[in-house]
Formats: C-alpha cells, sequence, structure tokens
C-alpha cells in the first residue's frame, strides 16, 4: 500500500505511449508538449515507468520534462538497465531477468522427445528485437536444437502452419505487437492464437501468458514486480536518499506452468521443480472439501443428539396429547352446556336469544329478547351497512351466513367477531349461529401486513446502500458545476468592469444544476419513503431510463454494459412508481451479480418493453450463468437463495408487488446462456 511521507493520502496519475503502436519522433515531442502543460501546476514527487519502452521514452525526454523529479522503474529487462549503466541520478528500481533462454531449456526439458524448436515473432520494431534476443538466446544453449522461425506471417496463415506441428515441436514465441498482414496484437493475444492454433505445446517468457493455453516457462511473476516497486516508491516519497535504499540485485525469473496444460502435454507432477509455482491445479479432495466433510460430521453428531431428544420429546408430547385430549372433552363439554357465545334468531319476530357471555360483551339486555336493531347498533359504524347487508342476503336466499366486523362495546374498546350461522332446516324463518372473538388473529393480520410493507422498505433502502457510488455520482455532477460557476462567478466580480449578462448566464446554470440535485435529491426521497402503495398513471419507459441512470455508476463500477430495447408509443399503466422502481432495480443487480462470474466483455444486460395483448411486459435479460433447472421453480420462494449472504427476500417481494399490480412475474434461462426475468400486467383502463 502507499502512502505519503505525511501520512496523508497519495495521489495517482496514469499516462500511457501506447508503444509500438504509436511512434515516431513528431508523436514523442507532441507527447512532451502534452505532459509539460498537463503538470506544469502540480509537478509530481515521484515518477513511476513501467517497461522498458516508458523507460527510454522518460530519459530520453526527462529533461524537458521532469529533470529533479525521482524515478522508479518497474518491469525493465536487466538486459537493458546494464546498457544504461550508470543510470542516471535520481533514477531507481529493480531490474528483471526475462529468461528467454531458460525457458526454451525448460521446454526442451520437459519434452526429451522434441527434436526441433519453433520460434514465432511479428514485424513491428519490438517483435525484431524479441527476435534477435531470442536467436541470441538459441546460440547461448549448450546443445541448441534445430529451429524454424516463423517471423512475419499473417495470423492465418500461421495458424495454420502451427497446426501441422507434431510431437517432434516445441514452439516458443515472446508474443508479437504486428503480424505478417499489418494487424495489430497484445503479446498475450498473439500467445492466445498460437497456443490456440498449435498442434506441439508452446512457451513464453512472460507470466501473462499463463491461462493462454501456453504451458510456461521460466518467467518473473509481476505480483512480485508491483511488490517491489511499490516497496521502492514507498521510500522514495519518504524522502530517503536513493543511495541509501537496499534494493535487491534483480527479480530473477521462476519456473511457472499451467497444470492443465501440463496434464494435456504429459508433464508429470515429479518433473515440474519444487520450487515452480504451479497455476490452475485442482486441489485434492480434503484439499477443496475440509470445511464442508467437518461441517458434516459435526451436523451428523447433532442430528443424533436432536433424534434422541425428539424421542424423549415425543414420549412427553404423548403424555401431554393425552391429558389434552381429556382436557379438550371437559371443555366441549363445558362450552355446549353453557352456550358459549351461541345466538338463535327468530327471524319472523325478530327476537334474538343468546348467551349471557356474549350479550355482555356486546352490552345487551341479558335476561329479555333482544332485537336485530339493537345488536346492529353494537357493530362499528364504517362496518354497520355491510353486516346489516349479509345478514339480510342470507335470510333471503337462505344461504350460510359468514360475516366478520368490528364490535364497539361499552367501555369503547372495539373487538373483532366473526359470526357464522346458517337457517335451520333451509328455512328462514329461524337461524341459528355462533360468534367467536377474533381480535388476536385480526391484530396478527394487520401486523403482518405492517410487518411485509416494513420488509419491502428495508429491502428498497437495502439496494439503495448498495447504489451509493451511483447516489454520491450523480450528485457530486451537479454539485461540481455549482461549485464552478459560483467560483467564476466571485471571479468576475473581483473584475473592474462587470459583465452582466454573463453573470445572469452564470446564475442560470447555476439554477439547473441546482434544480438537477433536487430531482435526485427527490426521486432518493421517493424510494427511501416508507409509505402505502400509491397507484397513479405510469410512463414505463421513463421509469426504464430514469432506473437505469440511478444504476449507471453501479452498472460502470461492475463493468456491466446496460442496454434499452423499449417498445415505442407504449400505453400509460396503472401503479405504484417506488414500488415498481424497486423491482426493476432488484432484477437489474440480481443481473449484475448473476454476471459476475463472466468475462468482463461479456458483462451485458438489456431492459425490455412490450406490449402483449392488453398487458404490458418488463424483462430484464442478462448473459450470466442462468438458473440450474432444479433452482427454477424455487426462485421466487422467500427466504431462498443461491447468493452467499443472500437472504431470500428480494424476489418473493418482487413478486408480491406485481401480485398487488394484476400481474405475473416469471423467470426463464435463455438459449444463449443467461436467464430472463419478466412483469406482466394490465395497461391503464382509459375513464
Amino acid at each position: 500500500m502507499l502512502a505519503a511521507s505525511d501520512g496523508g493520502k497519495v495521489e495517482l496519475f496514469s499516462e500511457f505511449l501506447d508503444q509500438p503502436t504509436f511512434s515516431g519522433p513528431g508523436y514523442e515531442q507532441t507527447f512532451v508538449t502534452y505532459l509539460g502543460e498537463k503538470y506544469v501546476s502540480r509537478p509530481p514527487n515521484a515518477i513511476v515507468v513501467v517497461g522498458q519502452f516508458a523507460l527510454d521514452y522518460l530519459l530520453r525526454h526527462r529533461a524537458e520534462l521532469f529533470a529533479d523529479v525521482p524515478v522508479v522503474h518497474i518491469g525493465v529487462d536487466q538486459s537493458f538497465v546494464r546498457s544504461l549503466q550508470p543510470l542516471p541520478a535520481g533514477v531507481v528500481g529493480v531490474p528483471v531477468v526475462y529468461d528467454y533462454a531458460g525457458t526454451i531449456e525448460q521446454a526442451l526439458l520437459w519434452h526429451p522427445q522434441a527434436r526441433r524448436l519453433v520460434v514465432v515473432t511479428g514485424v513491428s520494431s519490438v517483435d525484431h528485437e524479441r527476435n534477435a534476443t531470442t536467436r541470441a538466446a538459441i546460440a547461448s544453449l549448450a546443445r541448441p536444437p534445430a529451429v524454424e522461425f516463423l517471423t512475419g506471417l499473417p495470423s492465418d496463415v500461421l495458424a495454420s502452419r502451427l497446426a501441422a506441428l507434431g510431437t517432434g515441436d516445441v514452439v516458443f514465441t515472446p508474443g508479437y505487437y504486428r503480424d505478417g498482414a499489418g494487424r495489430a496484437f497484445a503479446p498475450r493475444e498473439a500467445a492466445e492464437l498460437i497456443a490456440a492454433a498449435s498442434g506441439a505445446p508452446v512457451y513464453g517468457p512472460y507470466s501473462t501468458f499463463i491461462g493462454t493455453g501456453a504451458v510456461g516457462g521460466r518467467m518473473p511473476t509481476f505480483v512480485e514486480m508491483g511488490r517491489q516497486g511499490a516497496r521502492t516508491l514507498n521510500a522514495v516519497l519518504a524522502g530517503t536518499p536513493l543511495t541509501k535504499l537496499d534494493l535487491p540485485e534483480v527479480i530473477p525469473a521462476q519456473v511457472q506452468i499451467d497444470w492443465r496444460q501440463a496434464r494435456r502435454w504429459g508433464i508429470g507432477a515429479d518433473a515440474i521443480p519444487a520450487d515452480a509455482i504451479v497455476h490452475f491445479k485442482e486441489p485434492s479432495f480434503w484439499g477443496r472439501y475440509r470445511d464442508q466433510a467437518l461441517l458434516m460430521v459435526a451436523v451428523l453428531l447433532i442430528q443424533a443428539a436432536l433424534i434422541a431428544a425428539l424421542l424423549v420429546e415425543r414420549r412427553s408430547r404423548r403424555r401431554t396429547a393425552a391429558a389434552l385430549e381429556e382436557s379438550e372433552t371437559r371443555m366441549s363439554l363445558a362450552t355446549r352446556a353453557a352456550s358459549i357465545s351461541m345466538w338463535i334468531w327468530d327471524v319472523a319476530r325478530d327476537r334474538i336469544w343468546t348467551t349471557p357471555r356474549a350479550a355482555q360483551r356486546a352490552g345487551l339486555p341479558q335476561e329479555s329478547a333482544i332485537q336485530f336493531e339493537q345488536v346492529l347498533q353494537t357493530v362499528h359504524p364504517a362496518d354497520r351497512e355491510g353486516f346489516d347487508r349479509a345478514v339480510r342476503q342470507a335470510v333471503a336466499k337462505r344461504v350460510e351466513l359468514d360475516v366478520e366486523y368490528r364490535m364497539l362495546q361499552p367501555g369503547g374498546e372495539v373487538r373483532w367477531i366473526a359470526a357464522r350461522g346458517r337457517a335451520e332446516n333451509g328455512a328462514g324463518e329461524r337461524v341459528t349461529g355462533v360468534a367467536l372473538d377474533i381480535t388476536e388473529r385480526k391484530t396478527a393480520e394487520l401486523q403482518a401486513q405492517k410487518d411485509r410493507a416494513a420488509l419491502t422498505h428495508m429491502t428498497r433502502v437495502s439496494m439503495m446502500g448498495q447504489l451509493s457510488a451511483s447516489i454520491a455520482h450523480q450528485l457530486n455532477q451537479p454539485l461540481a458545476a455549482i461549485l464552478g460557476n459560483a467560483e467564476a462567478a466571485r471571479k468576475m466580480l473581483e473584475r473592474p468592469q462587470l459583465d452582466l449578462d454573463e453573470l445572469k448566464d452564470i446564475c442560470d446554470d447555476i439554477v439547473t444544476e441546482n434544480n438537477r440535485a433536487a430531482e435526485v435529491i427527490r426521486r432518493l426521497g421517493a424510494l427511501y419513503k416508507r409509505g402505502e402503495m400509491k397507484f397513479e398513471p405510469l410512463d414505463l419507459n421513463e421509469l426504464v431510463y430514469e432506473t437505469l441512470d440511478l444504476v449507471h455508476t453501479e452498472m460502470m463500477n461492475r463493468h456491466v454494459v446496460a442496454a434499452t430495447d423499449l417498445a415505442d408509443s407504449l400505453p400509460a399503466v396503472d401503479g405504484g412508481r417506488v414500488q415498481l422502481q424497486q423491482v426493476l432495480l432488484n432484477l437489474i443487480l440480481n443481473a449484475a451479480d448473476a454476471m459476475s462470474g463472466i468475462e468482463v466483455t461479456q458483462r451485458r444486460l438489456v431492459v425490455r418493453t412490450e406490449l402483449q395483448g392488453t398487458n404490458v411486459r418488463l424483462c430484464v435479460v442478462d448473459r450470466g450463468t442462468g438458473i440450474a433447472p432444479e433452482d427454477v421453480r424455487n426462485v421466487f420462494d422467500a427466504f431462498w437463495s443461491t447468493k452467499a449472504g443472500g437472504i431470500g427476500v428480494g424476489l418473493a417481494i418482487c413478486q408480491s408487488i406485481i401480485k398487488a399490480h394484476r400481474g405475473t412475474l416469471t423467470a426463464s434461462n435463455n438459449a444463449d446462456g443467461g436467464a430472463t426475468f419478466c412483469a406482466s400486467w394490465p395497461v391503464r383502463q382509459q375513464d
């Protein structure tokens, strides 16, 4: 980690020469001018150059740019550093060894049957230098093999030549920057092309070739280069004199090998040096599943303990069940004897008889018959009309009465009552039933509804936490513009003559940017605000653009390209803006999560809207790993998740929101990879 001498933050600035793609005196002088003007007011405290090109360029133009600034070089070949000896004052670093000869020797050692070495290089100036280095390395071998140079061939011709190689050949390449057809490559790209086409094992001197299909070689690690460079730079920033730095002489090359390629080309484990770096080697069963195995043993022990406890519990439960059954029998007899909460209504005479407990609870006479109007007056005014309609409908149509209502007790307390009854013998003259106090159940239902709303709000706030970088970015832009305009206005006010028109334009810009920031805060406030779902006419495409704008920075941070495929003239929908935006945010973030394990260049999601009959469809399509077939039916289950650390409520909440819009939410796998989540609900009905 880098640290400033005063313990503060180290500012890093990066510049790229893009050599050898761009070169020549004119280009170099233009770059000198660019660097000089860029850093004229903020000269650096130290310069880090990576690679031979950068060091050579800086040394040739150092006097014009940063003559007295310390220079730390990283990843520069030892032979090039030696050619500069003695190094100019203020230049320090640890050179590396790109061991061409050692790589070739190691390749021939692993493939003793090989009789020919095939060398592949390109046509750029750097490629010619590396070709010469390769020739010198081969000449230095104690027993040089037969060599064939495939230099400057077009890539398609090169591929066909490489495909014809066999077990008697070994390929060595430092990569190339340009092929014979003039196509530009990075050395790693060239190595990948060569390894894919070659019928013989491929070796190279750079650790970046590991993973391209090359077997390996004797090569320095870029990790060690970075660590050593950071140590040197920290010492320079701390003010340590360069002559007092205790630096190693060189970062040596060491054997590195791709285990998959070793198995492919028959290189046994005993042939690999003990100090070699082996990449992509599968761990043993114990190495891979040690924690799981220990967990399984622990689970089995816990299960055994639980089974024993359950057996004891079952015996206890049986005794308890027998006692409970006896108690319930006695309670049932007592209930029937006392006619608890029973009632009988003589419809023709409008006389109601009920148990004393029920009459007392409702504040009705306990000794005399009660009229229906008296019962109706005990019902909460908001429920009175519905209760009256349900009772009279049950009597008129001779159907079962099943109604829930709120009852006002004499003390002012409100209780929830469920009334059940039916006409005797199917006639409507006499109705018998029971009244049950369901206050606790209703209270629990209302609490559950509040808890669901709270969970939905919590999930939305949690997502906003994930988007903190996007939120900061959206606010920083208008705030930076406001600051810039304010500073410009302050400078104008210091002038002898004031340009009021220009000042008015600056003020207008400040107002515009302020409104922009206020709009961001308004949208965020709506997402953070807790409240009931409010249905309103919505432009779904506008909601998509607003949501993508909100997650723009988050998608950039995750290297995800978010595209749209929106239907033209899409009709408006009735819906809760905040809740539908929560659904879309959840689907977009889930899609980004699903693509976290694939190549950056493949991370692309598409938000699509379309009209299907009388429904609109909102779909999010990703290129991730898709959904396992056995998991498709579970994706919308509450508390089910495939994410490490996920609690599994996001999609369940999304489904409940879409159901509240009289719609459906579905998930399916794409034929070409990834998954698609689609929400569908009716368009807005015109008045």
